[in-house]
């Protein structure tokens, strides 16, 4: 179909990225670009066809565009979010929704007062891996569900100079907590179910920025499920996930297709989570057909503030050295 006309808003690193699985997109076409560089967009363009915008208002004055694509720092990701929706377009923001839980308030309901739809880009979810768990965990096949695991790292946080927006405590709070360890809040959201309070500690040991570079995070789940996250920014790159249960535990390798499943008889058991289905694509597809539908998508502004609020709540924990309640945090910014 690819009859809803999108363009991007920050054209370099992870825009890339999404651009190159555009073609496995079934909904989506991607037909210009901003970026405040403006030789960025101009190479965007060039690499993957579209418009290079000359500013942010041009962008929102061409009523050909159904939506835009917003892959910027995150501290910029509200004004762009409200800007966008308020000229009626349907916003694709990259997670995290925002840096801060009053300005994700503020953008679901000027996206909703707007009548537009607000998507939150949390693609690890739909990761293979991470559709065969949940089918597994809903099953009941790991019997009463005792605790979860994950860990996810890389060491970008060594080659952080700064000029890049990483580098700042203030642009980028909590690190490789908000960069990354939100990829497996939300898929661990979306496997169980929404988080009680959390405890954390973090710290920096390696990286030249201001930001702290590793973390440790303790999840109380709402169902009474324990958890726990390691994070770090300094490490070479890991991603995993062990979900325990009474009857069965499962591991995997989140960059593998392969699970285990280890029973509680002993029996070991390898299997495939093998997938054609693109993750990113699927996700550009989610956003226009929930825009063209007026549907709620999969990961909406709520999805999105759930994973924001867990994380700035290990933030604070860290922070203060007690344990922070999800409520906490939401009703500190009404």
């Amino acid at each position: 179909m690819n009859d809803f006309r999108a363009a991007v808003i920050g054209s370099g690193g992870f825009a890339r990225d999404i651009a190159a699985h555009l073609p496995k997109s079934k909904e989506l076409l991607l037909v210009g670009a901003y970026d405040a560089d403006v030789e960025v967009a101009q190479g965007f363009v060039r690499d993957y066809g579209g418009r290079a915008y000359g500013s942010f208002e041009e962008l929102l004055g061409d009523d050909s565009l159904d939506g835009v694509l917003i892959v910027t720092p995150n501290d910029t990701h509200f004004e762009l979010i409200e800007m966008a929706s308020r000229a009626g377009k349907h916003v694709f923001v990259e997670k995290p929704i925002t840096n801060d839980i009053r300005q994700a308030k503020a953008a679901i309901k000027v996206a909703a007062d707007a009548g537009v739809t607000l998507f939150v880009g949390h693609v690890a979810r739909r990761s293979a891996s991470a559709r065969m768990a949940k089918g597994i965990v809903d099953a009941g096949a790991l019997g009463t569900l005792v605790l979860i695991e994950g860990h996810i790292a890389h060491n970008g946080g060594l080659r952080l100079t700064a000029d890049m927006w990483r580098w700042y405590r203030d642009r980028c709070p909590g690190g490789p907590m908000m960069q990354l360890a939100v990829h497996t809040v939300d898929t661990f959201n979306y496997l169980l179910g929404p988080v009680r309070s959390v405890t954390a500690m973090s710290g920096r040991r390696a990286t030249p920025a201001e930001i702290d570079d590793v973390g440790v995070i303790a999840l109380e789940y709402e169902s009474g499920v324990l958890g726990y996250i390691g994070t770090a920014y300094t490490v070479p790159s890991s991603n995993f996930m062990n979900i325990y249960g009474t009857e069965a535990l499962l591991q995997c390798d989140r960059t593998s297709a392969d699970f285990i499943m280890r029973y509680k008889d002993d029996r070991v058991e390898t299997r495939s989570a093998g997938s054609d289905v693109d993750p990113i694509a699927e996700e550009l597809d989610d956003f226009a057909r929930s825009a063209r539908q007026h549907s709620r998508p999969e990961t909406g502004g709520e999805e999105g503030l759930q994973a924001l609020a867990v994380i700035l709540a290990a933030i604070r924990s860290s922070e203060e050295g007690r344990k922070v309640t999800i409520e906490e945090m939401l009703a500190d910014s009404p």
